[in-house]
């Protein structure tokens, strides 16, 4: 039997039963919303709507340098909260023109929208939220989690109705443009403007304000640093917009889109000083409480110095790649701390190589022995007890009984012997058994107490390899020691923080500059120029170009585990580790002349650029004589032979009887620097 079609069903496509299923859909849905809302308005559980006083979000606290620059922030959610007022009016009619044009018309619902999407969304088959209104999209982020459900929906539609009903149009705009995510980790318009223009929202152009309204919508999509094409794109649909609703005239629009857009480049800052910043951090959380950091914006003023840090970090990172690439290593650390001698005040502080592998910070915490970056504290010991800078030390073998069946020989680490030398000669050319000859003259109880004097805490051995930097201590503690002898004798307090301050501009603390009478100032002199004779002849001498002023001291441990320098001006003292975290031979003949005073040298050349070139002021008590340095003895005046040395008043050697000894500069190779 034939089947016949009805002459009058149409044939093709049915879309006309299409059209009543999506009707009846739609129907059914809009009906079931509507019942929804209601029961959820009576029986739901909301949070409360104050007012914009209960603002609080987490906010961003800045860290300032010791030049008033901000260095970094400290955050949750990257956030400068600015008013209402202080934002131009040609940004916040970008945003509305791009994201809610009828903000000003509706009650916080656009129905129209929701209707409009609701067909969309039957017809796409999924879930659309372009009708969000500007006031959904602040109730969105200040209450409701970011989950995409039906019920989540209905919530923020009776929000958004309800804190219309509570705030002002103005109020709801300063709360939307203070909380959006605009990527680069910046939440709101200043942060944002600051991220990609380094300047604040005040500042920004026509052209610059419809850039961020282009990112509200997909800040990574249109993100300008990655996408300069989609974020142009998206720029151009902003200012179409205003223009389309009248916020802004056609030709003004595209003036504005042919604007020269000048992005600020990234920081990298935060990388280069991550463990400076980290130390404060955890500084201001232990203080002051998390809860407290992060939403007070502090102020806080430090004692970095940013053009510093920047030569610290590039010394560091650079100097052990150069060593792992020479020699294949892996995992070499290294680390630098730069302290003002004046003040305490930290200057730059580079804790490892990376920070995101590890933040242990080497600077502050690590103790490893210092080598023979510890015998300026022995001779200035001596200098205390009356030597003076030609008083002569054996250089000869010597031994002495550990216990009944052992004994110790220390030894020199190219294996010679230079006899009798001056005190000069014997530090710069590092010469392990005249120190350790000079601490048993003293005794180790007096180097200790020299050393404690100078600030070392950690704990000291009593006995005599601590001549040769046995026992371990911090490159903090050495800088603050070495500070102490540039210091003409003060020792400083070292200190990180000059000032925090809260929102408001209250001063919650403020760190005042301590420095003590620790030595006498002449032996602090007498030691700086022990030191100085180390760059110029000794171990220390391939940074000699830098400055004749300079002083410090090179320091290499037993198996060349690790490698100090320390040292610098009266205004500047630095020092650098540079070792494996677990103590490993850095391998042959790598000493701290190779290994760390490269890295002190290329730090010293840039922070000489910002510092003045200045001698070390000599006390009242010292005066200077002509003397030969190899007989200890003065020469007569007029004499063009020896060198002119300082000495304690009443210390001045008598002059010799016979001709000029041999001359001041190094007699036997360049001296050894092993522990």
């Amino acid at each position: 039997m034939s089947r016949y079609l009805d002459p009058g069903e149409p044939a093709g496509f049915p879309w006309r039963k299409l059209l009543l299923i999506v009707f009846v859909a739609g129907l059914c849905f809009v009906l079931g919303a509507g019942a929804g809302l209601v029961l959820l308005a009576n029986f739901g559980d909301f949070p409360p709507i104050a007012s914009v006083a209960a603002y609080r979000p987490s906010v961003t606290s800045k860290i300032f340098d010791r030049n008033n620059r901000v260095v970094g922030e400290i955050y949750l959610e990257k956030r400068n909260v600015v008013p209402f007022k202080t934002i131009p009016p040609h940004v916040v009619n970008a945003f509305v023109a791009a994201e809610d044009a009828n903000f000003y018309k509706h009650r916080g619902v656009d129905y129209f929208a929701i209707v409009r999407a609701i067909f969309k969304d039957v017809l796409s088959g999924g879930y659309s939220q372009g009708a969000s209104t500007i006031t959904q999209q602040t109730v969105k982020s200040l209450f409701l989690t970011p989950e995409k459900s039906i019920g989540r929906k209905l919530k923020e539609l009776i929000l958004a109705y309800r804190i219309e009903k509570k705030l002002t149009k103005e109020e709801i705009l300063y709360l939307y443009l203070n909380q959006i995510y605009l990527g680069d980790g910046a939440y709101g318009v200043e942060a944002a403007a600051q991220t990609y223009f380094s300047r604040g929202v005040s500042t920004l152009t026509v052209a610059e304000g419809a850039l961020l309204a282009g990112l509200a919508q997909a800040p990574s999509r249109y993100s300008p640093r990655g996408h300069i094409d989609k974020a142009k794109a998206r720029q151009r649909y902003v200012l179409r917009r205003m223009a389309e609703v009248g916020f802004l005239g056609k030709d003004a629009a595209e003036r504005a889109y042919g604007a020269r857009l000048a992005l600020a480049p990234p920081s990298t800052f935060k990388s280069k000083a991550a463990y400076f910043l980290e130390y404060v951090r955890n500084y201001l959380q232990e203080k002051y409480g998390t809860e407290a950091m992060y939403r007070n914006e502090y102020k806080i003023y430090t004692t970095i110095d940013g053009r510093l840090q920047e030569a610290a970090y590039d010394a560091v990172t650079q100097g052990v790649r150069r060593m792992e690439e020479a020699n294949r290593y892996k995992g070499l650390q290294g680390a630098l701390l730069c302290m003002d001698p004046g003040t305490g005040g930290i200057l730059a502080m580079v804790g490892g190589v990376d920070f995101a592998a590890s933040q242990f910070n080497r600077a502050l915490q690590a103790r490893r022995q210092p080598g023979s970056a510890f015998k300026p504290i022995v001779y200035a010991a001596a200098l205390d007890k009356g030597k003076t800078v030609v008083s002569t030390i054996d250089d000869s073998p010597i031994e002495f009984s550990r216990n009944e069946t052992e004994m110790w020989k220390p030894k020199n680490y190219d294996g010679t012997f230079l006899g009798p030398i001056p005190l000069l000669e014997a530090l710069a050319k590092s010469r392990n058994l005249a120190t350790v000859r000079l601490l048993n003259e003293i005794g180790v109880d007096t180097a200790i107490r020299m050393a404690r004097d100078l600030g070392i805490q950690s704990p000291i051995e009593r006995n005599l390899s601590i001549a040769l930097g046995s026992s371990g201590v911090t490159p903090l503690e050495m800088v603050t020691a070495y500070s102490t002898f540039a210091g003409g004798g003060q020792r400083p307090t070292p200190f990180f923080i000059r000032e925090v301050q809260d929102g408001q501009g209250n001063v919650l603390e403020r760190t005042d500059p301590k420095v003590v009478p620790a030595i006498s100032p002449e032996t602090a002199y007498l030691t700086i120029r022990l030191m100085q004779e180390v760059l110029r002849t000794g171990t220390g001498a391939s940074a000699k170009g830098l400055s004749p002023n300079l002083a410090g001291k090179t320091g290499t441990t037993n198996e060349n585990t690790d490698a100090w320098f320390i040292g610098g001006s009266p205004d500047l003292i630095a020092g650098v580790w540079v070792g494996f975290d677990t103590p490993t031979s850095l391998g042959g003949r790598q000493t701290a002349a190779s290994v760390a005073l490269p890295i002190w040298t290329q730090f010293f050349g840039r922070a000489l650029g910002d510092v003045p070139d200045r001698e070390f002021p000599a006390p009242a008590g010292i005066t200077f004589a002509r003397v030969d340095p190899a007989t200890g003895k003065a020469l007569p005046p007029g004499s063009g032979e020896g060198m002119v040395l300082p000495f304690k008043l009443g210390t001045v050697p008598e002059a010799g009887g016979g001709p000029a000894g041999k001359p001041a500069s190094p007699r036997r190779g360049m001296g050894d620097d092993l522990l």
